[in-house]
C-alpha cells in the first residue's frame, strides 16, 4: 500500500486549489497527470470562455490555464531548484531593478493589464508589450540565469513545454524567496490558513492545444479522483 502524502503538503494543494477557484479558475484538479512532461502538476486550474458565435457558428475557446508547484520545505525546494549562492545573489540585485521598472510600467502603460481577476492586486500584466528595451534586456538576463537554477527539473519542464499562463509557486514563508524563483512564476505563500500573494506571475501566452491539453488532464484527473473516492466510500 503506497505511503499517505504528508498532511502538510496536502494542505498546500487544497489551498492552492481553493486560490484557484476564488480567481474564477471553475475547473481545477490536484494530482494532474501530464505525459508530455512525464511528471503530474499538484495543483492545475482552468479559467474557460462562454462560447462565443463567430458568423453563425458557436466557438469555444478553453480561456486562461494555471498551474501550482507546492513545496513544503526548503530542502525540497532547493532540490529542484540546484540553487547556487552566487546565482541566487545575482538574482536577488536584478529582481530589485525588475520590481522598479514594473512599478513604473503599471503606472505609465494601465492598458498593459489583463484585468481578468476577482482582485485587481492579483491581475496580470504583459510588461514586454510596452517595448521597453531595458525590462527586456533585465528579463532575458533573469531568464539565463534562473534556467541555470532550474535545469534539469519540474520546473524547467513546465515551463519549456508553455504548460500554463500563469505558473505559481505556493509553499510557507522562508521556503523560497522572489529571486530564486524559475523566470515568470510568482510565489504564493501560506499564512494565517490562507494563501498570500508575494510574487505575481508574469503572464504567458500559450498555444491554444496546449491549453485544451491541459483542461483535459484537468477533467481525467477529477473523474479520477472521484472513482477513488467512490471506491474507498464502498
Amino acid at each position: 500500500m503506497a505511503a499517505k502524502e504528508p498532511s502538510k503538503l496536502l494542505n498546500l494543494k487544497r489551498l492552492a486549489f481553493r486560490w484557484a477557484l476564488e480567481q474564477r479558475f471553475r475547473l481545477a484538479a490536484l494530482e494532474v497527470k501530464v505525459p508530455q512532461l512525464g511528471a503530474r502538476i499538484d495543483v492545475a486550474a482552468c479559467r474557460p470562455e462562454q462560447p462565443r458565435k463567430v458568423r453563425g457558428r458557436i466557438v469555444f475557446k478553453p480561456g486562461a490555464t494555471a498551474v501550482f508547484e507546492c513545496k513544503r520545505s526548503r530542502a525540497d525546494f532547493l532540490k529542484d531548484a540546484r540553487s547556487e549562492e552566487v546565482i541566487r545573489e545575482q538574482l536577488r540585485v536584478l529582481q530589485q531593478s525588475r520590481l522598479e521598472l514594473e512599478e513604473s510600467l503599471r503606472r505609465n502603460f494601465p492598458t498593459l493589464r489583463e484585468g481578468e481577476t476577482l482582485f485587481p492586486e492579483y491581475d496580470m500584466y504583459r510588461y514586454l508589450d510596452a517595448g521597453c528595451a531595458p525590462y527586456a534586456e533585465l528579463v532575458a538576463e533573469m531568464n539565463a540565469l534562473t534556467a541555470q537554477l532550474h535545469s534539469r527539473t519540474k520546473f524547467a519542464k513546465l515551463t519549456r513545454w508553455n504548460a500554463a499562463n500563469i505558473l505559481y509557486l505556493v509553499a510557507d514563508p522562508e521556503v523560497a524567496f522572489p529571486q530564486e524563483l524559475p523566470s515568470g512564476w510568482g510565489l504564493l505563500e501560506r499564512r494565517d490558513g490562507g494563501l498570500f500573494m508575494v510574487v505575481r506571475a508574469v503572464w504567458q501566452d500559450v498555444p491554444e492545444v496546449h491549453r485544451w491539453n491541459l483542461m483535459l488532464r484537468i477533467g481525467l484527473s477529477a473523474s479520477a479522483s472521484m472513482e477513488k473516492r467512490f471506491e474507498e466510500g464502498a
